[in-house]
């Protein structure tokens, strides 16, 4: 600050009467420049720093939040660091019948749909693991890729066994989601043959002057004996099943979790954990692909987010809403208790942005 006045004064008792004019206007822009520049320094020197108090929260207390996720291409965005966002949120501290997680999928992809539902599965033991020894960070591929000891502050005498066992299960279900992309191309060319074969053969039996052989689409397993055209985008792009021209999908992973506590068993997952002290409850988990046609503006990120809005106001309807990106995972499990404290203050209508640590 004494430099820019000393500056400022030199600059002053210098003019320059050639250009009396161009001096008089960076006399004014500099002047201009340096009381912004001050502006935005005084806060720096005071800093205000807050904390939250958990304690005083009580769960009964604790507004119902909304946590949306977008993502748009499984190309540009892998879908094993969307599954590991969401598999950070759902594992959060909050009280798992307030708290939703939504997915958007603005590219209406297959493989994303697969890889999330994937997600939900590898969840039902993820989420109790995180529970009962305190994990953290709950996202784990940054976890299980931490350089420090991990064991050496659990107490608990099993935690060398289910760690080792959730390492393994986690490689598994990454190898299951690296696979995803060959799976669905090999069902599709299966089915596919088998509904040319199946037209070719019509064909033949009925005498038919022309054959009309069905479009190539991308299959999903609805369930494990039965196949269906995917309403989405295809694999091959197709009127009305590519990334701009395509249905609407909605479907919930993960069901509502009941009100009252559910604890797990001694011998869950085939013996390898032990969750008979730990609520196996788990969030609600919602995948949504909003429709796309041709000619219509989608608005991108925000278009997606409306239509977020819109299924989350039916189905949940949380109090408040917390957007995220698809590689956004949440380090610290009491992020949302922390952020809701301050929403919760006295002066929390007045706040709309809450920025930590």
């Amino acid at each position: 600050m004494v430099s820019l006045g000393l500056f400022l004064g030199w600059r002053i008792n210098h003019p320059n009467d050639d250009a009396i004019w161009m001096y008089n206007m960076s006399i004014i822009c500099e002047t201009w420049f340096a009381f912004t520049w001050l502006l935005d320094q005084l806060p720096k020197l005071f800093p205000v720093n807050r904390s939250a108090n958990l304690e005083v929260l009580k769960k009964s207390d604790l507004p119902g939040i909304d946590v949306f996720v977008s993502t748009a291409d499984p190309e540009k965005e892998p879908p094993l660091v969307t599954a590991n966002t969401i598999l950070s949120i759902l594992a959060a501290d909050y009280p798992v019948q307030k708290l939703s997680c939504y997915i958007s999928d603005d590219g209406g992809a297959l493989l994303t749909f697969e890889a999330m539902a994937r997600a939900a599965k590898f969840e039902k033991m993820w989420v109790p693991f995180c529970r009962k020894h305190d994990i953290c960070p709950r996202n784990p591929e940054s976890y299980f890729n931490m350089k420090r000891e991990t064991c050496k502050t659990k107490l608990r005498q099993d935690f060398v066994r289910e760690h080792r066992h959730m390492k393994r299960e986690y490689d598994e279900f990454k190898i299951q989601i690296n696979a995803l992309p060959y799976i669905i191309q090999r069902r599709s060319d299966v089915c596919n043959s088998e509904e040319e074969s199946s037209c070719i053969r019509h064909y033949k039996e009925s005498e038919m002057e022309s054959l009309a052989l069905s479009e190539k689409v991308t299959w999903m397993v609805v369930d494990e004996a039965i196949l269906s055209p995917w309403p989405g985008t295809s694999v091959v792009s197709a009127p009305e099943h590519s990334r701009g021209d395509h249905a609407s999908i909605i479907q919930v992973l993960l069901e509502p979790p009941a009100v009252k506590l559910e604890q797990g068993t001694a011998t869950d997952f085939d013996n390898l954990f032990d969750f008979s002290e730990v609520d196996s409850r788990l969030p609600m988990l919602v995948y949504v692909s909003r429709e796309k046609r041709l000619g219509y503006d989608h608005n991108k990120k925000a278009g997606a987010m409306n239509a977020l809005l819109r299924a989350s106001a039916i189905i949940t309807n949380g109090s408040f809403i917390l957007n995220l990106d698809c590689d956004h995972y949440i380090y610290n499990p009491q992020a949302m208790k922390e952020g809701i404290c301050f929403m919760m203050d006295s002066g929390g209508d007045r706040i709309c942005y809450v920025q930590f640590p």
